[in-house]
């Protein structure tokens, strides 16, 4: 019987192939080994994947299949080639190694290899391809000077401006393509409008930070960092890569850095840089810095610790999604020179107000405004306000930078005045005080290291019996402990405020300003300094108050946190997703003094290695979404959230009709979370109509390896708690829970359509906000999307260049299934035109996209 299978299988070779896509074959390629497959029973390409992976050990971690001809195949498209496709004459299978990202050759035009970049979209213009190279092949001194032009396919050189509007793929040459130097041109010089401008060395406000050696490193003879104020500070341009905390390669420091919302500020930003580098500011902008092959996280955190000034750009979502919270916290920990650019119609911003207390703001509207104050309520042209403009006028752009810089200037004056005198004391406040080491993400680097002793308890006067009772726990272990609590007895003009939780908590913002207010958030600033952990008394109390959210996000990101769970009650979105993936302690268990104890204890002393759980869960969670990047085709993705079930008479029709609509756009891929209802109905509309066009599906599910919970009413879970796959599309498997497939996701894609769900369903549309995303709400169905289980309120504010018609078609009743599906495609399509989203940054969470105004999906 063995013989009769073995006769009836075919034995075939495998081989590695190169990037080279010509039909002549160089022997090039690398032989894998073979496999033994039987030809009658494997069918499709998708199939003989299975096999390689059971019969062959040495393969690429990430690969796609070649045809017999040499061309490379999409995933999508494995499931409709035969294996006939991929076998060549000679029985020979070639598969080629995917990055996720096109590797583009540079060939001189004498012919000379000269490298490759790695770079993220064809259709990107040629200038990006430029700033990639100067980016990825620093080493090659022929581009170390900026006189080379590309050449196209007739071997014309492109000036500044065709490069501007030629695409990558109109230069391409096989996988290469052809630039010329001066010395083979005859090229004398060439005006470059890349590059960096020129500093001015009048600008930069000096260094609030210095590396010193801890006595551990000195006796260890290892190079630990730590960071503290100096007595005298040397000018920032000083600072060298190695004193950073944030290790990159050669990315050049800027001036200017500009923090912003993408979702509310992408035009701002380009009108701003713009506006700067008009008057030789070299300003940071992550979508005109991030290139194809860089690590996004480590770019951005290295840019904000290298940067001179911190310019955010304060729209109503700043600080409330999770990259905005990061770097305005990381600015703060650094004690950069910060100048707020105030969109709001109050400031400061409601969940950063500790941060921007000591902080004078620049109205957007300056030019507009004879008057702008440092501090309490100001209701002047905020974009929240009634007019609901969007618009920044070129006036007011150019006002702001000319003040910009004003006092950037200013503030080098006074610390050029200061150098060898006495520390400027009013300055000193008007900043706010850094800490003594670094985020905890950077924690890891420094292992055993001295840290501040004392305890912060933070609570709800609701809990200030607790409070004291937790005061007097720690303290009975030598602690030296300080609640929150007692910012209530700070005086204001000479008198002692009694326990008015109406002043000091949940104050309204027209009283943020005051004098008492910006004592208590000082005192505050200056305890966290001295602070080594912060206890977090969770109460329904404290979830509801404002103050106690300000402090959390305050806290989170700069100290060590232990949650401290008091009573049984729902717990917000913002407080979860600040909080993360810390251990919660709970007052319900008998032994939670001695584990908190424990816990406070080790935060404090100074001989624990660090708790890196966190840390790893961050890395694991990064890596999967790196993963699915890598998976996923480089068409625009949409997610899709809501119920397994039900409840609404119209939703069943209503994603029907989404599907249809959706399939229309034929560079767009529909990814579900692989459970039954809404997910699926609309994948499989979506699936089916596509599949009628003749075109290519592009439908995805992402499911975790398996769940805990028994998840089998709501998608195909096995008995042992992993998940099947989905009848149709591709599947894709990543995370260890269904939470964590949430996070996951909410960070791979601009964008969420969420029909109907439950508290699952808006977690998840808490974690797309919190990643700075948009969630598109078919608000008529109910459930999560009509606004329950406390999904952000932010999901229901029209996103910038969408039709207001199209927005409110989904919250009407009366709305039909065919209407609401026009409206989702439209407003797909227009924000997909606009700034405020790419579509799909899952070309890579790390390599985000570069904005591009015009780009857009188009219909078949």
């Amino acid at each position: 019987m063995e013989e009769e299978d073995s006769a009836e299988a075919s034995v075939l070779g495998i081989c590695l192939a190169s990037e080279t896509y010509t039909s002549q074959f160089n022997g090039q390629d690398t032989v894998l080994g073979s496999i033994l497959v039987d030809l009658m029973t494997i069918k499709s390409v998708q199939d003989l994947r299975g096999t390689l992976q059971e019969q062959l050990d040495t393969l690429p971690e990430v690969y796609r299949f070649l045809t017999k001809q040499r061309w490379p195949l999409k995933l999508d498209q494995e499931e409709k080639f035969s294996v006939k496709h991929v076998i060549d004459s000679e029985g020979i299978i070639r598969i080629q190694s995917h990055h996720g990202q096109r590797k583009v050759g540079i060939v001189s035009g004498a012919g000379k290899a000269l490298g490759f970049v790695f770079f993220s979209d064809l259709n990107l213009k040629v200038s990006h391809l430029r700033k990639a190279i100067n980016f990825q092949l620093t080493e090659v001194k022929e581009f170390w000077n900026n006189s080379w032009v590309f050449l196209d396919n007739n071997s014309w050189p492109l000036s500044s401006k065709q490069e501007e509007a030629i695409a990558v793929l109109e230069v391409l040459c096989n996988s290469s393509v052809r630039v010329q130097f001066g010395a083979e041109g005859g090229i004398t010089e060439r005006v470059e409008e890349h590059t960096t401008p020129t500093k001015d060395s009048s600008l930069s406000p000096p260094a609030k930070i210095q590396r010193v050696q801890s006595p551990s490193s000195i006796s260890s003879g290892e190079d630990v960092q730590c960071y503290t104020q100096p007595h005298t500070m040397a000018p920032m341009h000083s600072i060298t890569e190695a004193d950073s905390p944030i290790k990159t390669n050669s990315q050049p420091a800027k001036q200017i850095l500009i923090s912003y919302v993408r979702a509310e500020a992408s035009e701002y930003a380009l009108d701003l840089k713009a506006e700067l580098e008009n008057r030789n500011i070299s300003v940071y902008l992550d979508v005109h810095e991030i290139f194809g092959g860089t690590d996004w996280q480590d770019s951005l955190n290295y840019a904000v610790s290298n940067c001179e000034v911190f310019v955010p750009l304060v729209t109503p979502r700043y600080g409330e999604t999770q990259w905005t919270n990061r770097e305005i916290k990381l600015a703060d920990v650094l004690n950069k020179y910060i100048v707020p650019i105030s969109f709001l119609k109050y400031w400061p911003p409601r969940c950063l107000a500790i941060q921007f207390a000591t902080t004078q703001f620049i109205n957007w509207k300056l030019a507009s405004c004879s008057k702008y104050s440092a501090h309490g309520s100001h209701a002047v042209n905020g974009i929240d306000s009634a007019d609901g403009g969007f618009s920044w006028d070129r006036p007011d752009v150019v006002a702001v930078s000319k003040e910009i810089v004003r006092r950037c200037k200013r503030e080098a004056k006074k610390n050029e005045k200061n150098a060898s005198g006495k520390p400027n004391q009013l300055n000193r406040l008007s900043r706010g005080f850094s800490t003594m080491f670094p985020l905890k993400a950077m924690d890891h680097i420094d292992g055993v290291r001295d840290r501040p002793s004392l305890v912060i308890i933070s609570a709800h006067p609701a809990q200030e019996a607790f409070a004291e009772e937790l005061k007097e726990l720690f303290e009975s272990e030598n602690l030296q402990v300080w609640t929150t609590l007692e910012l209530i007895k700070v005086e204001e003009n000479g008198e002692v405020h009694s326990d008015d939780t109406d002043i000091i908590l949940d104050s309204q913002q027209d009283n943020i300003g005051s004098s008492s207010q910006y004592n208590r958030e000082l005192i505050f600033q200056q305890k966290v300094e001295e602070a080594g952990v912060i206890v977090f008394v969770l109460s329904k109390s404290f979830a509801e108050s404002g103050t106690c959210k300000q402090q959390v996000y305050y806290c989170e990101q700069r100290k060590q946190v232990v949650p401290l769970k008091f009573e049984a009650f729902e717990m917000p979105g913002w407080m979860s997703l600040l909080i993360g993936t810390n251990t919660f302690e709970d007052v319900q268990r008998t032994d939670y003094r001695t584990t908190l104890l424990n816990r406070v204890s080790r935060a404090v002393s100074s001989d624990t290695v660090e708790d890196t759980a966190e840390f790893a869960k961050e890395v694991e969670i990064n890596a999967s979404v790196q993963f699915i990047c890598q998976k996923l085709p480089s068409a625009g993705c949409v997610y899709i959230a809501g119920g397994t079930k039900f409840f609404y008479e119209k939703s069943a029709d209503i994603c029907k009709c989404i599907g249809e609509s959706l399939a229309e756009l034929s560079n767009l891929s529909v990814v579900t979370g692989g459970f039954y209802g809404v997910g699926e109905t609309i994948s499989f509309s979506f699936y089916e109509s596509r599949k009628n066009q003749g075109k290519e599906t592009n439908v995805w599910h992402i499911l975790p390896v398996r769940d805990d919970q028994d998840r089998s009413a709501q998608g195909r879970q096995n008995s042992d708690k992993t998940f099947q796959k989905v009848p149709f599309g591709q599947t894709i498997y990543c995370g260890e829970s269904v939470r964590q497939r949430e996070t996951i996701v909410s960070r791979v894609f601009d964008i969420c359509i969420l029909v109907e769900g439950g508290p699952g369903a808006a977690h998840e549309a808490e974690e797309f906000t919190w990643s700075d995303h948009t969630v598109i709400p078919v608000k008529c169905t109910g459930g999560a999307a009509g606004g329950k289980f406390k999904v952000p309120e932010k999901i229901f504010e029209v996103p910038p260049g969408v039709d207001a018609l199209d927005w409110h078609c989904l919250g009407k009743r009366e709305s039909t299934p065919e209407e609401i599906g026009k409206a989702v495609k439209s407003i797909v399509i227009a924000l997909s035109k606009g700034a405020a989203s790419q579509v799909t940054c899952q070309k890579s969470f790390y390599k985000r996209p570069a904005i591009s105004r015009t780009r857009s999906l188009s219909s078949s």
